[in-house]
């Protein structure tokens, strides 16, 4: 029956050991298109998995830097709506927001909360990662129609650019097949505990329209995640900037919010993607394929809630605060096989509309004493932020067609990136103008703040990375990119929270440099191999978009020993250090790695505490140190158990002025350790249908969230402003269980899961910066039901 479910891939079975499934290429290398994948074929499996790390096709065992790649089917029997629901379970990565679109990746550690990211985020090779702004994290494709994912550890700069500094997460979706029609379509229900229920389905067509030279893939999803936090009207807001006692002792004030809505289960959201490809061969030398993928997010509410109301997951606030993410992205692959070598043009086009309302009413009513005199704390203030980012990209590369075996390999490539970036906040508040005293300082409709900022980036880089095998065991590889990024940023602010009168900047900045790479590899066998390499990352510098009236951060910028915010920050780079190896032992696998990294002008956004409002600067220099390992072992042909480890120790080296590191610091959002494990077990119920049942664990261990130990307070009874611990500045480890059975017959399957069994409300991130005692957690307790079903 297995075999039998492969016979329409690209993929020979055999077994080894006593029983396992072994699935190795039934094409040659140069049957493989430079994007990696035989064409319009899947190649992929649970245990053997092709993957494109290296710009071509490989089996993940081979290649000699640390990876983690899943396939679709692990997708799916993770229930996963998005990365973050794997992420979890793969060694040496976390991340900081749960809010889609919001997240910010770290891989080994390297991770700041600066708006440049130091992961990069790729679909089919497309970057999707975006220019600094305060209010976009990462874009987050949803799990579908996709083939695989890919996590790459460490720096990947030689090949991927700038932005993928600590590592790369690839998302690879299915490719049209060119000689088979198919059909496939999902439906899913779960009910999460105290929250509504969620829904959806997808569905996917694959259509040969000329045979072996022209086929169609197209696929609609969607999705309604069902809410479980609670807005609550009359309820106690507790303001963490003022104390209703003399310091140190520690009271902080309780108002009535005030707040007359009332709505259960708020952060409920909607999904809705498609995919359209098309693969065209006129001969069997050329690969055209044109793709489009267009998602839509809608969340209703954010899914914060106040530490006070943990218990019930409830916030009051008096506004409805959605946000709406809209991705769009255009791409044409074209291969041309020369017979010795591969020619690759990508060109891309991605264009994302993030915006969102957020309530600030406790905020700016608090921020200053003047407004909280007023009563202002009374008066909803709304701030509105619509973000807009355009990128035109083109990748142009050539690739050998030795295949893994030849003795030499080369690539060599050039990428060019322009990206504008526009970004807007207003803020206003209702009734302002109508207050005696302070209303005539308000603008239009109760405004306080109004910026507008643009952004025009562009890059260049040329790259190559070639590898020699000097023996059919060692080979020696070695690579570099050269770059150029220009950016021009402009932007104007009004408003009495920005400063007297209206300010603006216009900031040219300029960077360049060589990203190299060197690496080796030995090859004990076809199933051992060790590996050793050095690489550079690298991430450009930026300038600081948002100027307000130092004297409502007065008091922070003091303790800093600051006048003013810095206008620019330095880009900072690094060298990571690795060993590895990769090994294959019959019914067991076991891969491990160290690696050292020695990270310089490390760029951090620092949050000033007396007024809320931030700035980026370079935090001075950390080192990084770890190890990771995973295995796996079938004790049975049925049942198998795995997991995995990684163990990261960050430490500021030599903390730069203006920033509230010190030395010995851990870096934010960089636990320890984190670990995982499963058992699964399969059970033959008919010649072909099979049940698998499968536990999965996760931990992630504490980390460090904010480099601030303290921050300011108000007493209310003197008057005098003093410092109380951060509130914020750790976040506590925590585990969650996941498991699912599945019975099918690899045409239909029926799929019964839970995800939080045990039901953790961990908190993912804390804060006061806008004045309130702000959690987020996961996802809690959810049992659903899937029905996949093929044709």
């Amino acid at each position: 029956m297995r075999c039998r479910i492969f016979a329409s891939t690209l993929l020979r079975t055999s077994i080894f050991g006593a029983g396992s499934l072994l699935l190795t290429p039934a094409v040659s290398a140069q049957e493989m298109n430079a994007s990696g994948a035989a064409v319009g074929q899947v190649a992929q499996s649970g245990d053997e998995i092709l993957v494109t790390a290296r710009k071509t096709a490989e089996r993940s065992q081979d290649v000699p830097i640390t990876l983690n790649a899943l396939s679709s089917d692990d997708l799916r029997n993770r229930a996963a709506v998005d990365v973050k629901d794997v992420l979890r379970s793969v060694p040496g990565v976390s991340f900081s927001q749960a809010e889609r679109g919001q997240a910010r990746y770290n891989i080994r550690g390297v991770s700041t909360s600066a708006f440049q990211p130091t992961v990069g985020i790729y679909l089919d090779d497309i970057a999707l990662q975006t220019i600094a702004t305060p209010f976009t994290g990462a874009f987050d494709p949803v799990f579908f129609d996709m083939e695989r994912l890919e996590v790459l550890k460490g720096p990947q700069g030689t090949l991927y650019g700038g932005s993928a500094q600590g590592g790369a997460i690839k998302y690879i979706s299915a490719r049209p097949n060119l000689t088979r029609a198919s059909v496939s379509g999902t439906v899913r229900a779960e009910t999460t505990r105290h929250g509504d229920p969620s829904y959806g389905g997808e569905a996917v067509v694959n259509l040969p329209l000329i045979e072996d030279q022209l086929a169609v893939r197209a696929g609609v999803y969607y999705r309604r995640d069902g809410g479980y936090t609670d807005n609550i009207a009359g309820g106690l807001f507790y303001d963490a900037r003022y104390s209703t006692t003399d310091l140190p002792v520690y009271t902080p004030e309780v108002i009535p919010t005030t707040s007359t809505r009332s709505e259960k289960n708020q952060n409920y959201g909607d999904t809705v993607a498609a995919r359209l490809s098309l693969e065209w061969q006129p001969d069997p030398s050329w690969s055209i394929r044109p793709q489009i993928f267009y998602q839509y997010y809608k969340l209703q509410n954010p899914g914060q809630f106040w530490l006070q109301n943990a218990d019930t997951m409830g916030v009051g606030f008096r506004i409805k605060q959605p946000t709406r993410d809209v991705g769009t992205i255009y791409s044409l692959n074209v291969d041309k096989d020369l017979d010795f070598a591969t020619v690759t043009s990508l060109t891309a086009y991605f264009d994302r509309d993030l915006s969102f309302t957020r309530d600030y009413t406790y905020f700016i009513g608090g921020l200053i004493p003047v407004l909280r005199t007023f009563g202002f704390r009374n008066l909803p203030t709304r701030n509105v932020s619509p973000n807009r980012v355009k990128t035109f990209s083109q990748e142009l590369r050539i690739q050998s067609n030795g295949g893994p075996d030849a003795p030499l390999n080369w690539l060599i490539g050039f990428y060019y990136q322009h990206q504008k970036d526009r970004a807007a906040q207003t803020l206003n508040t209702e009734g302002a103008n109508a207050v005696p005293v302070v209303g005539g300082f308000f603008g239009p409709d109760g405004e306080s703040f109004d910026g507008r900022i643009v952004a025009n980036t562009n890059q260049y880089a040329v790259f190559g990375e070639t590898t020699y095998r000097i023996t059919d065991a060692l080979a020696l590889t070695g690579g570099v990119r050269v770059f150029k990024s220009k950016q021009t940023t402009t932007g104007a602010f009004s408003g009495f929270l920005n400063a007297p009168v209206p300010t603006s900047f216009s900031n040219r900045l300029s960077d360049d440099g060589v990203n190299p790479k060197v690496g080796a590899s030995y090859k004990l066998s076809s199933d051992n191999l060790v590996y050793a390499s050095a690489s550079k990352g690298f991430r450009p510098g930026g300038t600081n978009r948002a100027f307000f009236d130092p004297a409502t951060c007065q008091a922070s910028l003091n303790a800093l020993g600051l006048t003013d915010t810095p206008r620019t920050y330095k880009s900072d780079s690094l060298w990571q250090y690795e060993l590895g190896t990769k090994n294959s032992f019959g019914r067991a696998m076991f891969n491990a790695s160290a690696f050292f990294t020695d990270w310089k002008n490390i760029q951090q956004l620092n949050i000033l505490s007396s007024c809320g409002q931030f700035y980026t600067t370079n935090a001075g220099t950390a080192r990084l140190k770890g190890v990771e390992g995973e295995g796996r072992f079938n004790i049975t042909d049925a049942w198998q158990l795995g997991g995995n480890a990684a163990y990261v120790d960050s430490e500021i080296r030599r903390p730069n002025s203006g920033t509230t590191a010190q030395v010995g610091d851990e870096l934010p959002y960089v636990p320890k350790w984190t670990a995982s494990a499963y058992t699964s077990y399969t059970l033959p119920l008919s010649a072909e249908i099979e049940a698998l049942f499968r536990v999965d664990y996760q931990y992630q261990g504490k980390a460090r969230m904010d480099f601030n130990r303290t921050t300011f307070v108000t007493s209310l009874p003197s008057g005098v402003r003093g410092e109380v611990p951060n509130f914020g500045e750790f976040r506590k480890s925590f585990d969650v269980v996941n498991a699912f059975v599945s019975v099918g017959d690899g045409e239909t399957n029926v799929r019964l899961y839970v995800n939080n069994l045990f039901d953790s409300r961990p908190f993912i991130d804390k804060t006061t910066t806008t004045g309130e005692f702000r959690v987020t957690t996961i996802r809690p307790r959810t049992v659903g039901i899937e029905l996949h079903r093929e044709f």
